[in-house]
């Protein structure tokens, strides 16, 4: 898998699989890095998991640590588990996750067209990965953009292509989504067949405007209301036109109301 170089920053949170314990100490190897290792003291774990070492640290698990500062005399990451809270925990294994599903597809890329994958990597430099927050971000953004985003590999133009397809079959552009409850009713005297025409209106107007609208119906003058677009900037773009063509559509005095939802 692709390694950065050099060594992470304090406060990062990287990702590492434990190599050896003693009675006080873990000892890692950072998986995003080459031949970096770091230090869990049991000071930095909490309570739970130092009465539990040996079952809960067995050699080979992975964990998700955060950097303390560089023992420079034992060449050597202070790293700590406690200071690690399960939201960023969740959030750093998903990145690592996405991280290899770029890692699996440029495997299968150079192992298709008799590449080193050595040499692939190259491809990747330290710019891109820091530009991009990661190989995954990139191969999200080739396929968003399109082809012509891979001109930063400097790649031949047939394999370039060839890439571009694979990441097009491989990667799916995450969607953003607005999902929440629409208050709404109609002074024009045709009640729900006005409302409906309107929800008609909407999938027209979402198919137009590259986004995704779903009405459903929950007990007038309540509707749910789900708006997948590209990105949170369409999304909320993709509300305000909607709330806006729904009055207009529904005319008179008609009062257009939408709460988001909270989860």
């Amino acid at each position: 898998m692709y390694k950065k170089s050099g060594i992470p920053e304090v406060n990062d949170l990287i990702i590492c699989t434990i190599e050896k314990l003693t009675s006080h100490e873990v000892y890692v190897m950072l998986d995003e890095y080459d031949n970096v290792a770091g230090m869990i003291h049991t000071s930095e774990m909490d309570r739970r998991t130092v009465r539990n070492m040996k079952v809960m640290l067995k050699p080979g698990r992975q964990l998700v640590c955060k950097v303390m500062d560089i023992d420079k005399h034992r060449n050597m990451m202070n790293l700590s588990l406690r200071r690690v809270g399960e939201g960023q925990r969740r959030s750093k294994i998903q990145t690592w996750k996405n991280e290899k599903k770029a890692d699996d597809l440029l495997q299968f890329f150079a192992k298709k067209h008799k590449i080193e994958v050595s040499t692939l990597y190259t491809k990747f430099n330290d710019n891109i990965v820091d530009n991009y927050g990661g190989m995954y971000p990139f191969l999200i953004e080739v396929a968003r953009l399109g082809e012509e985003t891979l001109k930063e590999l400097n790649i031949q133009s047939k394999l370039a292509q060839e890439l571009f397809e694979l990441i097009k079959q491989r990667i799916k552009i995450p969607k953003a989504i607005i999902f929440g409850e629409l208050r709404m009713h109609s002074n024009k005297g045709m009640g729900l067949n006005a409302i409906k025409q309107a929800a008609e209106e909407l999938t027209k107007l979402g198919e137009k405007n590259d986004y995704e609208t779903t009405l459903v119906y929950m007990g007038a003058p309540k509707y749910q209301l789900k708006i997948s677009a590209d990105n949170k900037k369409k999304a909320d773009q993709a509300l305000e036109e909607i709330v806006s063509r729904l009055q207009s559509l529904l005319g008179g005095k008609t009062n257009v109301e939408f709460v988001r939802s909270k989860n």
